[in-house]
């Protein structure tokens, strides 16, 4: 059967990004992070795939090229896997060996993995028998030796996920029952740990968690799951629309696409795991949410999940350098450099070349921003995750995310904004109608005040085991020479995660406890004033209303009572209209965007 045909448009994107991969290689052909210093060898599995599937969609003239790094990629793997001293257990180094390697093994083996089995399988006599040899060897040793293991034992679910996509390719070479068995018991603990809602926790409590925080929902993780679980389903041969795997499947599959905006930009303020990001949004993770939506369109047939895929791959696409260099996000006043380095992100790419015969077959017929329906109709719809208490409201006009409670939060774990609007967005020309930055107390659309004094108690309390964790920042810092931010790292985090959260400032933004009310076309909240990190104002009370109407989002608010905050003021979005309500000392508020 002859391959697809595949648009340039598609192909250049990915394309670019292997370029810049390759120009990272040293003597031996090993992809030299720059930042981190090391050959992150699980991502060197993503660039053999990247390289593998471009040689079969790619022009005739590029497809040498591509076959020559996708075999040298998977040869680095193979001299990359080392037995663990005495024990039976091989894994690929560097593994958890190297903590500036920002990855473990069951992440890195997983990928590793499932790389020499897409090589096997797909190269056909580009493959030397040789390495065919090797190939199956190393990628059938860990798998038994280590993943069958790994896979139900690793606390994060995201990470398990990862290690079965090598489980299962692995299986395709060696069908033992232990190796199947293990996959589909790791597919039943990944069920057993979802939310009703659909969403995971990034990290669950019961296994683990170091804060509360961390067990809330990640924008960034979430979409891996799905991904990874439909990809093992298949290569396992079982059909994921079989009774026992699509409810779990489609209810992961819709959270992760609510998240997504008309912009191709997701709502990136519901992260467990903040300290990642230099900003409140990245498209780093947009490569597992082209792949898992793209697949969930082609198995469930809804145009959302299909749009959604085509929207994401767009938007990754804005971010990508003209060298090929990925990025997280676009630089703005407020905004840092992100934690991950862009190696990650390139690599990661594989996910889209994965994809791209689907996005092939729908990119023409997904328009970059929705339009409005003919004939001015009204399209009201309220979406809404209870376990994580997120509502996700629009009309023809906009797109709105509605937060009640959350978890806790410090500087480094749980979503550091709640219990209010977390983002908004115009459909016609994915516009962002409400400005957001992380942990900063006067944000648009919130109430804010002082209470009581600085306390230095409250800031230690939130961020004392934070102090230490900035050591390790400092050191990652200058691994990759940079120096000035090494020198910083403990007093920025002093600063943002012990001063801050001790500060007398209050907002409405900071509070956790909001139960979300679902009537009619909007959302409701009975919400306080409270301190980073979630320390309530005694006596305040907030009833906010979020609701569309065909012509954008009407917000009414009202401060019954401010308890004993000072100077309690409310800050209007700057692209609000209709307002009412501005006297600095209004206790109700009322405006629309649109």
């Amino acid at each position: 059967m002859s391959e697809p045909r595949i648009r340039e448009e598609l192909l250049e994107p990915l394309r670019r990004a292997l370029r810049w991969l390759e120009g990272l290689r040293d003597s031996r052909g090993a992809i030299v992070c720059p930042e981190h210093r090391i050959e992150h060898t699980g991502k060197s599995a993503g660039a053999a795939v990247l390289a593998a599937r471009l040689a079969r969609y790619d022009a005739p003239e590029q497809r040498e090229r591509h076959l020559a790094t996708a075999i040298e990629q998977g040869r680095r793997l193979v001299a990359n896997l080392y037995r663990e001293g005495t024990s039976e257990c091989h894994t690929f180094w560097p593994g958890r060996h190297d903590k500036f390697n920002s990855s473990n093994a069951v992440i890195d083996g997983g990928a590793c993995s499932d790389a020499l089995v897409e090589l096997v399988e797909t190269l056909g006599p580009a493959l030397s028998d040789d390495d065919r040899r090797a190939f199956t060897h190393a990628a059938t040793l860990h798998a038994r030796t280590y993943l069958r293991y790994a896979v139900l034992d690793k606390g994060v679910p995201a990470q398990r996920a990862w290690g079965l996509t090598g489980l299962a390719a692995a299986w395709r070479l060696e069908r033992k029952s232990e190796l199947e068995n293990a996959a589909i018991e790791a597919v039943g603990a990944l069920e057993g740990v979802q939310n009703e809602d659909g969403s995971f926790p990034y990290h669950p409590l019961e296994w683990g968690a170091p804060h509360a925080g961390a067990g809330d929902a990640s924008s960034f993780y979430h979409s891996r799951i799905p991904a990874f679980t439909l990809f093992a389903l298949e290569r396992l041969e079982r059909n994921p629309r079989d009774r026992l795997f699509a409810r779990p499947l489609y209810s992961a599959l819709d959270f992760a696409e609510g998240l997504h905006g008309p912009d191709g930009i997701k709502c990136g303020l519901v992260e467990a795991k903040p300290w990642y990001w230099g900003a409140e949004y990245e498209v780093a993770s947009h490569v597992f949410d082209v792949y898992a939506l793209a697949r969930a369109g082609e198995l469930f047939g809804e145009r959302r999940f299909t749009a959604a895929a085509v929207r994401a791959y767009r938007t990754w696409i804005e971010h990508l350098g003209r060298d090929g260099m990925p990025h997280s996000h676009a630089a703005a006043p407020g905004r840092r450099k992100s934690y991950q380095c862009p190696v990650f992100w390139a690599c990661h790419a594989e996910w889209i070349a994965r994809a791209l015969p689907l996005l092939e077959a729908s990119w023409d017929k997904i328009p970059r921003y929705e339009r409005a329906a003919s004939g001015g109709g009204i399209d009201l719809r309220v979406r809404a995750w209870g376990a994580v208490e997120l509502a996700r409201i629009e009309d023809d006009t906009l797109v709105a995310w509605v937060r009640g409670s959350r978890p806790g939060f410090n500087v480094h774990h749980g979503s550091p904004h709640g219990a209010g609007l977390l983002r908004v967005v115009r459909k016609s020309d994915g516009a962002n109608l409400l400005s957001r930055q992380r942990l900063v107390s006067d944000q648009e659309g919130e109430w804010s005040a002082r209470h009581g004094a600085l306390s230095l108690e409250r800031g230690w309390r939130h961020g004392a085991a934070e102090l230490r964790f900035s050591l390790w920042l400092a050191r990652n810092h200058a691994r990759g020479r940079r120096w000035g931010s090494a020198l910083a790292a403990p007093f920025d985090v002093a600063w943002r995660g012990v001063a801050a959260f001790g500060s007398s400032e209050v907002s409405s933004s900071f509070a956790l406890a909001a139960p979300l009310r679902i009537d009619g076309e909007g959302v409701s909240l009975t919400s306080t004033l409270a301190h980073r990190g979630g320390d309530v104002v005694a006596g305040a009370r907030l009833e906010r209303r979020f609701e569309v109407d065909g012509r954008g989002l009407v917000v009414r608010e009202r401060l019954a009572d401010a308890g004993g905050a000072r100077g309690v003021r409310f800050r209007f979005p700057e692209r609000a209209l209709e307002r009412r309500g501005e006297a600095a000392a209004s206790r109700e508020v009322a405006y629309r965007l649109a």
